[in-house]
């Protein structure tokens, strides 16, 4: 397997997590425009972007797995559950997300940690990595 710096990798994972907020915030905003033009619900608006941040997080988990080769698994846990720390630290900061008792948090971490796992699981890569 071939050795990367520190740096290598921190500058890696800025650069993974910066392109999965963007396909998500477009994902959104295409989401945003189908409910609008078609005169969707709640529920649809919750089940599509569930679903973004699944698709996104199991891409974000295939690329950190294939990337780092060995323990694909964790490396694509650690992409989803920082992604959805980002989100958090986005909501309490500019949305006013409250964090005592709400139930939801819980099911996004495990909904974006589940999914990157899940990514880094299906990355190609053996026991040496590439």
């Amino acid at each position: 397997m071939k050795k990367r710096s520190l740096y290598q990798t921190v500058v890696f994972y800025l650069l993974l997590l910066g392109g999965m907020f963007l396909v998500s915030f477009a994902l959104l905003g295409l989401l945003s425009v189908i409910i609008w033009k078609f005169d969707g619900g709640e529920k649809i608006l919750s089940g599509g972007i569930i679903l973004i941040y699944i698709l996104v997080n199991v891409i974000g988990g295939f690329l950190a797995g294939k990337r780092m080769g060995k323990q694909k698994f964790f490396w694509g846990l650690l992409v989803g559950a920082l992604f959805w720390g980002i989100l958090l630290l986005a909501g309490v900061l500019f949305a006013g997300t409250v964090l005592k008792g709400n139930t939801r948090l819980f099911a996004g971490l495990m909904i974006c940690a589940v999914s990157g796992m899940l990514g880094g699981m299906l990355s190609p890569g053996g026991k040496g990595g590439k």
